[in-house]
């Protein structure tokens, strides 16, 4: 597994060398692209192999589907999925490679391509994704992959086609139970305030930001956002329905919350880890020494769009973690770290693209692979593989020789 991590890290820097080469080595890139995503989907379809939620799901999709009957897409894939080589656990390969399909595309977009395969690990290896890829919630990454593009466009970050922002976003309602909390979480660009300031408010007329900007700040943006509240109170109303609706037509959502609510046990403290914090600190690094290299002071900072979508991701990722030091439905609000991770991930990753200075990652990247060459591949010697299996377990038999 080492070595197949450190294949990761070849590839990643031979798509670099492609990208910034002079001779144009478009065709090598590509292929070594392609290699880094197979390697993703093998890595960690071997790694996740023993871990519980793939071998719960392994073992019952054949016979007992009841697990999944608020998600129909599983119940539609589930025969596929009982006739692949170790069942889940290549589905979760698939989905992290996913998320890598996400990195490659935003790099190709943004025209950052020489970062693209670093971007690849520092999502799919990232200690705040922990949860999805290396406790293999398959169900629930691939419904918040698939609202990806909702994010991308409620934060202006790229322009999505229409068939697509209707197509993943309702596929992505089918994967997973907390597709509809995800679903919000991607809306908050929109929030008046957080998205684009209209033309016309203080702070776009003075030629100093910081003049006036307190003082008018509340009262430009309800004139100018007003159609914005609305909308967005509309659009509560119909959730409060179509959750009431959920409430009554589908026990199975009901009895799914009754039971995270009940099981008080059955949480995870990964955001409160070590990495976490050391990785924040990095993103933090990244963001002072950009706006230090741009001569960005805080009037300037607020005054972008995506600086305060930075800020809200933030906010959200905080309170999570706040919300599980206190033990405040742990259960509960530990299912809602991943998401929000992801989307602040993604937010961060364009907030550097619009400034340029994309160089500022370095620091996160570093406690990534720091994280992960120390504290996953080297201290899994002390595995005890074979008894309770967990991530970086592999397989000790070939795939037709496992009896589910």
């Amino acid at each position: 597994m080492a070595v197949l991590f450190l294949g990761q890290l070849l590839a990643a820097s031979l798509l670099s060398w492609c990208a910034v080469s002079k001779k144009g080595r478009r065709l090598l890139g590509l292929a070594t692209a392609g290699l880094l995503l197979l390697q993703v989907a093998l890595f960690f379809s071997l790694a996740s192999w023993g871990t519980s939620d793939i071998t719960k799901l392994s073992h019952f999709l054949s016979f007992d589907r009841s697990a999944i009957k608020g998600e129909p897409f599983w119940l539609l894939v589930a025969p596929l999925i009982v006739a692949l080589p170790f069942r889940m656990a290549m589905v979760h390969g698939l989905v992290v490679a996913g998320y890598g399909v996400a990195a490659l595309g935003l790099a190709r977009h943004w025209r950052a391509w020489s970062w693209a395969g670093w971007w690849v690990l520092l999502i799919c290896c990232s200690p705040l994704l922990r949860g999805f890829m290396q406790n293999a919630h398959s169900r629930q990454a691939l419904s918040t992959l698939l609202l990806l593009p909702v994010l991308l466009w409620a934060g202006r970050l790229v322009r999505v086609p229409r068939l697509m922002l209707v197509v993943l976003p309702l596929w992505g309602l089918t994967c997973h139970t907390t597709a509809l909390f995800s679903l919000l979480l991607t809306l908050l660009p929109r929030l008046p305030g957080i998205g684009t300031w209209p033309a016309g408010s203080g702070l776009q007329r003075s030629k100093d930001p910081a003049q006036g900007a307190t003082a008018h700040w509340f009262q430009n943006q309800w004139r100018a956002a007003r159609w914005r509240v609305l909308a967005l109170g509309g659009l509560f109303l119909v959730g409060v329905v179509a959750c009431l609706w959920a409430w009554e037509l589908v026990p199975m959502l009901r009895a799914k919350l009754d039971s995270y609510w009940s099981q008080q046990g059955y949480a995870n403290s990964y955001p409160l880890a070590a990495a976490v914090g050391r990785l924040q600190l990095a993103m933090a690094i990244g963001v002072v020494l950009t706006c230090h290299q741009r001569h960005m002071g805080p009037a300037r900072f607020l005054a972008c769009d995506r600086s305060r979508q930075l800020v809200i991701y933030s906010l959200v990722y905080g309170l999570v973690e706040w919300a599980l030091a206190l033990g405040l439905v742990p259960q509960i609000t530990s299912r809602l770290a991943d998401p929000a991770g992801f989307f602040l991930l993604i937010v961060w990753l364009a907030w550097l693209e619009r400034y340029r200075c994309l160089w500022a990652a370095l620091p996160a990247l570093l406690v990534t692979l720091d994280y992960w060459l120390v504290e996953r591949l080297a201290g899994s010697q002390a595995l005890h593989c074979g008894s309770n299996d967990t991530f970086l377990c592999v397989p000790d038999r070939w795939p037709w020789q496992v009896r589910y």
